[in-house]
């Protein structure tokens, strides 16, 4: 058996298929659970008629969909956890709760759809987490090629029903992440040098305003809300339905190469070409991966994975030149979205951190990552934490200058990058800490993560490299990824907040995640 990967939720094709879906029933039956919760909150969502969508500690069903967060250090404990099947119980949930108490006690509400972001964003301790799991169908309309997807869907199951319809949509590398989070943030995936970012393909966001009002959000109908949504977080309501532009279903000709750490600069001149590639090779992806991880290797080892879009195996790229390097393994075949989605999904349960940053393609930048990680794995061992206690990744991916303007031919999104001029590289510092490793572990390893991501744009800064943009769906919880994504968009998020939320309800009662009031 190959050895696992641990590689933040990027890899294809070398774990066994997952059962993606939930296993939480809520009110159990025969459960013992008492007519009121004594917690206010749950006590107006048991008035309102939703005790059959509710967990509370005391029913069976809540640990089991506690631990269905994928970061260990993500499974909070709610008071209550509520699973709605339907828009109308979104709305119902949702002016429930922001009724309850009006903003007495300290409480909050929380939005989760598939729990793979940094914990606090999609969870609570003190108070209650609207969990859209049971929101999960996806279906298609052939009338206007269109695939509605529900928020609590994860991607490898999407794919899956798609598949029958013989059509398929631009989301998710890792099967396992949830729709509505991904789609948030802008969503990276293999097709994003052809098709820009996933938010660019969605047609139309149905969302539960915070009065409990259903809008529909596309181009003519609340146009800046749609374009608000795409990369700007949960700030202005709670989506319900995703309306993806839906493209003719393929097998993608995928590559892993998983070579020793000292052919480091190949791999480092490779990714620097893909930053330089025009739209005349945008079917070619590129994801890159650094990684201490014992089971595979005592020192570095380096990823590469290449993937072809419309599956073909015979084009030619830089990436050939790393194909002739003696590789620890490889994997070469054809994939569906749906095979490639499903073997993707790691492992769940271990403590988990992460920062990011964005620079101009400049190889000696990227050298300069590549000798921090390896300091950041000796602070590591040093420490105490344990080399076998922790396992380290650092990701670059190409971001030619082209992208920002295939997301402007559908609408335009929110991550700034129709501005950007030059070339650029992404890069995502990771690292998985294991439960049982000594208490204080994941403190410290963050921490150092986080030195070494202001290393990174300090060093990119002082040789003219540095770049605005935070992924949000990558970024470190201290991070301003909204802010990033410039003075004028910041001002439209804001505008669009007031508008849609002129309470202010997804600034204060529902705090997780970016919010735009932060800025």
């Amino acid at each position: 058996m190959l050895p696992n990967i641990l590689a933040a939720g990027l890899l294809t094709g070398l774990t066994a298929a997952t059962n993606l879906s939930t296993s939480a029933t809520p009110q159990a039956s025969g459960t013992t659970s008492p007519a009121l919760a004594g917690a206010p909150p749950c006590d107006a969502l048991i008035a309102a008629g939703l005790r059959d969508r509710l967990l509370l500690p005391v029913d069976p069903s809540y640990e089991p969909q506690i631990e269905s967060w994928w970061s260990a250090n993500a499974r909070l404990h709610p008071w209550c956890l509520v699973l709605p099947e339907t828009t109308a119980e979104v709305s119902l949930t949702l002016t429930t709760l922001l009724n309850a108490g009006r903003g007495a006690g300290d409480w909050h509400i929380a939005v989760r759809s598939g729990g793979h972001s940094w914990p606090g964003s999609n969870n609570v301790a003190n108070g209650v987490t609207i969990d859209l799991s049971f929101m999960n169908s996806s279906t298609y309309d052939s009338a206007t090629n269109t695939a509605r997807v529900e928020p609590g869907a994860r991607w490898g199951n999407v794919y899956a029903d798609l598949q029958k319809a013989g059509v398929t949509v631009v989301g998710g590398r890792d099967g396992g992440v949830g729709v509505g989070g991904f789609l948030l943030g802008g969503g990276l995936s293999f097709f994003t040098l052809r098709l820009g970012f996933a938010c660019d393909s969605v047609g139309n966001y149905e969302v539960v305003l915070p009065n409990g009002t259903v809008v529909n959000a596309n181009a003519t109908s609340n146009p800046d809300l749609f374009k608000a949504l795409k990369g700007g977080g949960s700030n202005y309501g709670i989506v319900t339905r995703y309306d993806l532009e839906a493209i003719p279903s393929r097998n993608l000709a995928y590559d892993l190469l998983y070579l020793p750490g000292n052919y480091s600069q190949q791999v480092i001149d490779t990714v620097v070409d893909y930053a330089k590639h025009d739209e005349m090779l945008g079917d070619n992806a590129l994801v890159t991966f650094y990684t201490h991880n014992t089971s595979v290797s005592a020192t570095t080892s380096i990823g590469v994975i290449h993937v072809n879009i419309v599956g073909n195996t015979n084009v030619s790229t830089s990436f050939d030149n790393l194909k002739k390097l003696p590789a620890l393994f490889t994997v070469s075949d054809l994939q569906t979205m749906a095979q490639a989605a499903a073997g993707s999904v790691l492992p769940a349960g271990t403590r988990n951190a992460g920062s990011t940053q964005t620079f101009k393609n400049d190889p000696v930048i990227l050298q300069y990552c590549v000798q921090l990680h390896e300091e950041y794995v000796a602070t590591l061992k040093q420490s105490g934490v344990g080399a076998g206690d922790f396992e380290t990744m650092m990701f670059f991916q190409p971001l030619p200058s082209y992208v920002g303007q295939l997301g402007r031919k559908n609408g335009g999104n929110m991550l700034g990058l129709d501005h950007v001029t030059e070339n650029a590289v992404l890069w995502t510092g990771g690292v998985a800490v294991n439960p049982n490793a000594p208490e204080g572990a994941l403190a410290l390893a963050q921490a150092e993560l986080n030195a070494m991501s202001a290393k990174i744009k300090q060093f990119a800064g002082s040789v003219n490299g540095g770049m605005e943009l935070v992924y949000l769906n990558y970024a470190d919880a201290s991070q301003d990824a909204l802010g990033s994504y410039g003075t004028d968009n910041v001002q439209f998020l804001r505008d669009v907040a007031k508008r849609y939320d002129p309470l202010g309800a997804f600034q204060t009662r529902i705090p997780g995640g970016f919010k735009i009031g932060r800025v």
